[in-house]
């Protein structure tokens, strides 16, 4: 499915009704939206004038043509390029679960068209899930291995009340998923570390995993050596 996409936005959490209003005026009316915190270190924080890690991430399913344009608007409209104001990125999706289901996800979209040639993918997503209160822990481990920061979602995994293990991980425990974004040839090393350092031999019990992105816009750290 190579005219569909899976697009992230985060921001600041003081930028959200400019995001959803931004998102109407480019026909995403399907909008999901939560808040989470940068991992970014104080030196860093500094550096960009940033007084306060608290986002918010946006989600939507977008097409070739809405994706274009949206990405477009976030560079001049929304100024994300500028340090500090987020960081957006998509990904190709695989299939979607029927017509019914592209009809909601896609609401408001004209979708049309068979899409356009995908390009050389050179960006990957690492996705963490960790236990509660690991996220500093992976993220030493990540930064060790050149990754140049992350976000972190709290979560909680399902199967209470059977207390099933995986490998050794609950997951009936509270978690921490952490969102991790490099470049493709940097990944290796980054999972490999991370697993090595907060693994599941480790009280962070940490397990991750990547998926590839296309595009990204205002997270100038990943693009620039």
């Amino acid at each position: 499915m190579g005219n569909m996409f899976y697009m992230i936005v985060i921001t600041k959490r003081e930028y959200e009704e400019a995001y959803h209003e931004f998102f109407k005026e480019n026909e995403i009316f399907m909008v999901l939206s939560e808040f989470c915190k940068g991992t970014a270190q104080k030196k860093t924080l500094d550096y960009l004038g940033i007084e306060k890690t608290e986002k918010i991430m946006f989600q939507a399913i977008a097409d070739c043509k809405h994706r274009n344009e949206i990405m477009k608007g976030l560079i001049n409209q929304m100024e994300i390029e500028v340090p500090g104001n987020g960081i957006a990125f998509t990904i190709p999706l695989e299939s979607i679960g029927g017509e019914s289901c592209l009809k909601y996800l896609a609401k408001g979209q004209n979708i049309k068209g068979e899409g356009e040639k995908m390009d050389d993918i050179k960006y990957s997503l690492i996705i963490v899930i960790a236990n509660r209160g690991s996220s500093d822990l992976v993220m030493e481990a990540a930064r060790s291995a050149n990754a140049r920061g992350g976000t972190v979602v709290q979560a909680k995994g399902t199967g209470e009340d059977i207390k099933e293990r995986f490998f050794g991980v609950s997951i009936a425990s509270e978690k921490e998923m952490i969102y991790i974004l490099c470049k493709k040839e940097n990944r290796e090393n980054i999972m490999g570390t991370i697993m090595e350092r907060a693994g599941t031999d480790t009280e962070a019990h940490a397990v991750a995993f990547s998926i590839p992105v296309d595009q990204i816009a205002g997270l100038r750290s990943v693009t620039v050596e």
